[in-house]
């Protein structure tokens, strides 16, 4: 019963952080918004190179949020690792909150300014869901 709670808190962590999208957002911003909002990750490196990110890793070890960096430090699309044990609930809470197309892949339209896709990528040990904005061709 204390499993199901410890997850059932960290799904809806996890709804708070899908819920808003960092894409354009420089990585002080994210940093900031991270630390006073989102209280149950703590930054854990910045890589800043070949490859530009910034890392997050919750407390509880069943998420990992990468945001990827352009080379001047503005958020190109973030990526949210979890534990498969949280797949069922993070699709559902996906599909009441974005439009589904198909394929796991979801659209965010309610913003108004900006339209972002969403979609789940299954690897063998975990899935991510990658929120990227959407270009003007699709």
């Amino acid at each position: 019963m204390k499993k199901i709670i410890v997850l059932l808190l960290i799904v809806v962590s996890s709804l708070n952080v899908l819920g808003q999208s960092f894409v354009g957002k420089h990585k002080l911003e994210i940093k900031k918004e991270m630390k006073e909002n989102h209280k149950d990750f703590y930054f854990s490196k910045e890589v800043m190179g070949k490859s530009n990110f910034i890392k997050f890793v919750d407390f509880d070890g069943y998420r990992t949020y990468l945001f990827v960096l352009d080379d001047d430090g503005y958020c190109k699309y973030h990526m949210l690792m979890c534990d498969y044990s949280l797949l069922k609930s993070m699709i559902d809470s996906l599909n009441k909150t974005y439009e589904y197309e198909e394929n796991l892949v979801w659209y965010d339209y309610i913003s108004g300014k900006q339209n972002f896709e969403i979609k789940i990528k299954k690897e063998e040990w975990y899935f991510s869901i990658i929120t990227k904005k959407l270009d003007k061709k699709e």
